[in-house]
C-alpha cells in the first residue's frame, strides 16, 4: 500500500473517531437537560400541593370592621379575630365590649365573650360556645341541651319558644330561655344547637333584658363572625 493511502486511512479513521465523541457528548448534555427539567417541575407541583393545603383560617385578617344598629342610629365597630382554639373555630368579636376567654378539658372545647361595657366585665352578660368532645352529631347535642338534668333544667332556665327559623349558615335550632333568680328583672336569652364541618356544638347567649339593646347587635356580631374549622 502506498504511503499516501495510509494516511489517508489514518485521517478518516481519526475523523470518525471525533464525530463520535462529539455526539455522545452532545447526547450526555440533552440527558441531562432534561434530567433538570424533571426535576424542577417536581418541585413547582410539590410547592403548589402545599399552598393548596394551607388552612383556610390562617388567611383570615387579625381585625376588621362592622356596623351595628343601636337604637336606630348605625355605629362603626372595631373586631378583633379570636383564634384561640382555632384547630376547631374561629369569630371575630368587639374587642372593646368584650372580655373573650377560652378552655379545654376533656369535655371539649369552649370559649366565653364577657360583656365589658364601661370597662368592667359583667359575668351574667356573655356569649358561650362549646365543642363537646363526646356528643359529636346534633341529636346527641340536642340531648345534651334538653335531656332531664342537661343544660336547661341544670340551669333551671324555662323554655319560652323553640325554632328551627335561625339566622345563622351553622345554627339548625334556636330555644329561647329565661331564668328568674329574684325579685329583679329576669335574665334571658338564646341556646343555639349548632352544626357545621362534621362539628356539632351548642352557643349560649345570656343577659338581662336591660342590656338587650347594646348587647344582642354586639353578641350578633360574634355569631355571624363564627367559623367552624375543617
Amino acid at each position: 500500500m502506498k504511503l499516501t493511502q495510509i494516511f489517508s486511512l489514518l485521517a478518516v479513521a481519526f475523523l470518525l473517531s471525533t464525530m463520535a465523541a462529539c455526539a455522545s457528548a452532545s447526547e450526555k448534555a440533552v440527558t441531562k437537560g432534561r434530567s433538570s427539567t424533571t426535576q424542577t417541575t417536581t418541585t413547582e407541583t410539590s410547592q403548589s400541593t402545599q399552598v393548596a393545603q394551607t388552612p383556610p383560617n390562617t388567611q383570615q385578617s387579625r381585625t376588621k370592621t362592622d356596623v351595628i344598629s343601636v337604637e336606630g342610629e348605625e355605629t362603626e365597630i372595631s373586631l378583633k379575630l379570636y383564634d384561640a382554639a382555632s384547630e376547631v373555630f374561629t369569630t371575630y368579636f368587639p374587642e372593646n365590649d368584650f372580655v373573650a376567654e377560652s378552655g379545654g378539658s376533656g369535655e371539649g372545647t369552649g370559649a366565653r365573650f364577657y360583656f365589658s361595657a364601661g370597662g368592667a366585665k359583667n359575668e351574667a352578660v356573655y356569649v358561650h360556645m362549646f365543642f363537646p368532645a363526646q356528643a359529636t352529631s346534633l341529636e346527641q347535642i340536642k340531648k345534651l341541651v334538653t335531656q332531664q338534668g342537661g343544660l336547661l333544667q341544670g340551669n333551671q332556665w324555662q323554655v319560652v319558644n323553640q325554632t328551627e327559623e335561625v339566622p345563622y349558615s351553622w345554627a339548625k335550632e334556636k330555644i329561647t330561655f329565661y331564668e328568674q333568680r329574684t325579685a329583679s328583672e329576669p335574665i334571658g336569652g338564646e341556646v343555639y344547637i349548632g352544626e357545621s364541618d362534621g362539628k356539632a356544638f351548642y352557643v349560649i347567649t345570656h343577659y338581662p333584658a336591660e342590656y338587650a339593646e347594646g348587647f344582642s347587635p354586639r353578641a350578633d356580631l360574634i355569631l355571624k363572625n363564627l367559623q367552624v374549622s375543617p
